[in-house]
């Protein structure tokens, strides 16, 4: 097929929330729409100003037999893409460049893939190239203050995500900044697109560290996405956006240290118990983008479930899970939603009662921990100890295992943040707590409204108690579970 254009229609330079543009200051267009190549099969969304319809409602054994694809069509396809356009743009794609030629002020440029994928797009502007271990980065030269550190996350994010959920299978991962006439970043096989405003010209010292975050998030879609590729219906999407946050809480961790994967953790917490819906939330595996607060819902809580998945199961069996369902399902005409994801994991459980236990109030109900501290008191011993007592409610739902330290001094004296760093081969830069912060800690089980004593044994004098200090449990009022002694 072929047909002449131009795109977009009536829209002015300076136009807000053009996902799709073909400018002077770039280009964005990607297979999602009838944009610049046909797509496939019905398109729900158009014409939906004329014609609006209730979202469908899904039977509960919706996902048993084949389930269709969410996005794109349901067959990988190789694709080739021959470019044509003025000489001073770089032209992006899909899969390896195998030409690139100027002539006349002209370049023409071939992209074909390695592997077929079931999306594609195609980003151009005027860039400098940054390469890392199998990646490179093409991005406006005036923008490159924060392209070291987003370089070492993409290079970290490739080795890490690739030992974690299997190798990455395409030869090259790229990453191509568009002007930014809207805020998104989307995660195309080997070709992740991403505005100016969310990753280059943002603040890398903050506690959200955003260049390292979304970087981070939309290298996760090669694996989450992209190779597993969610099924269409309730749940499906928590198996890219929610899984691509839980990667993200991983490689915080592995590249940056645990200071400041506690500050990713508690952050989506804190974004989930602000945004969420709480009178109208539903279950995880009935979340369908279709209410206010199901956005949190997919992103915050999701990544955080997932987070609590690995740790319930322990890492080894947990990563040997994750790595062996994404195999399992890529490729597969059968594409999974949580159901699948809920059912196929428990074969990795030590104890399946538990794990039962577990899923059913994370995915199948609505829950959320709220713990309380009273009465916390300190008292020296005669051998130059301490012993610390207090009681804890769980006045949230859900029944969790949960942590509580009696701790001396400042964990993490500079906010957890530490300096960006390649960290590929394994070292973990900073974020480790100061080595004159001491603690102490207990175990205690409570389920919804019920309360325990505790009781902590110190070689140290502590100066207060905090719940969840790892920020392994899911919880509202994190900065409300603690208290001074």
């Amino acid at each position: 097929f072929s047909f002449e254009g131009f795109l977009p229609d009536g829209i002015s330079k300076n136009g807000p929330g053009a996902g799709e543009f073909v400018l002077p200051g770039g280009v964005v267009l990607t297979s999602f729409t009838p944009s610049f190549v046909p797509v496939v099969g019905f398109v729900e969304d158009a014409g939906i100003e004329d014609n609006r319809y209730e979202p469908k409602d899904y039977p509960d054994d919706f996902y048993l037999g084949v389930t269709r694809s969410g996005f794109g069509v349901d067959v990988p396809y190789p694709v080739k893409v021959s470019v044509r356009g003025p000489a001073d743009y770089t032209y992006n794609s899909v899969g390896v460049k195998t030409s690139d030629e100027v002539a006349d002020g002209v370049r023409s440029v071939c992209w074909e893939t390695d592997k077929p994928v079931l999306f594609f797009n195609v980003v151009a502007g005027r860039w400098s190239e940054a390469r890392g271990e199998g990646t490179v980065i093409y991005h406006s030269p005036e923008h490159a203050y924060n392209v070291p550190a987003m370089s070492a996350a993409l290079s970290a994010a490739r080795h890490w995500y690739g030992e974690w959920f299997s190798p990455f299978p395409w030869s090259e991962l790229k990453l191509s900044e568009f002007p930014g006439y809207a805020d998104y970043a989307q995660g195309f096989p080997t070709n992740i697109t991403f505005s100016e405003t969310i990753g280059f010209l943002t603040s890398a010292r903050d506690d959200a560290d955003a260049p390292f975050l979304v970087t981070a998030h939309e290298a996760a879609h090669q694996w989450w996405g992209n190779r597993l590729v969610p099924g269409k219906g309730p749940g499906g999407d928590l198996l890219s956006e929610g899984a691509a946050h839980f990667a993200t809480i991983l490689l915080f961790e592995q590249v940056k240290g645990l200071g400041p994967r506690l500050g990713f953790c508690t952050g989506i917490e804190t974004s989930y118990a602000e945004n969420r819906q709480a009178d109208s939330e539903r279950p995880l595996v009935k979340i369908d983008g279709s209410r206010e607060g199901d956005a949190t819902v997919t992103y915050d809580k999701g990544g955080w479930v997932f987070w609590m998945v690995l740790n319930h199961l322990g890492r080894e069996r947990g990563l040997a899970g994750y790595r062996s369902f994404l195999e399992h399902y890529e490729g597969n005409p059968d594409h999974p939603v949580l159901q699948d994801f809920v059912a196929y994991m428990r074969d990795f459980a030590a104890e399946p009662a538990a794990y039962d236990a577990f899923t059913q109030q994370w995915f199948f109900e609505v829950v959320v921990p709220e713990y309380e501290l009273r009465d916390a008191q300190k008292v020296a011993l005669t051998d130059g100890g301490w012993r610390v007592t207090a009681t804890l409610r769980n006045k949230g739902t859900g029944r969790m295992p949960v942590e509580v330290a009696a701790a001396r001094g400042e964990r993490f004296p500079e906010s957890g943040q530490a300096a960006p760093t390649a960290a590929v081969q394994g070292e973990v830069a900073g974020g480790a707590p100061s080595p004159e912060y001491r603690d102490a800690r207990a175990l205690l089980v409570l389920g919804a409204g019920e309360e325990s004593t505790l009781e902590i044994q110190c070689s140290f004098e502590p100066e207060e108690l905090v719940v969840d200090p790892d920020a392994l449990v899911l919880q509202l009022g994190r900065k409300k579970a603690r208290a001074g002694l």
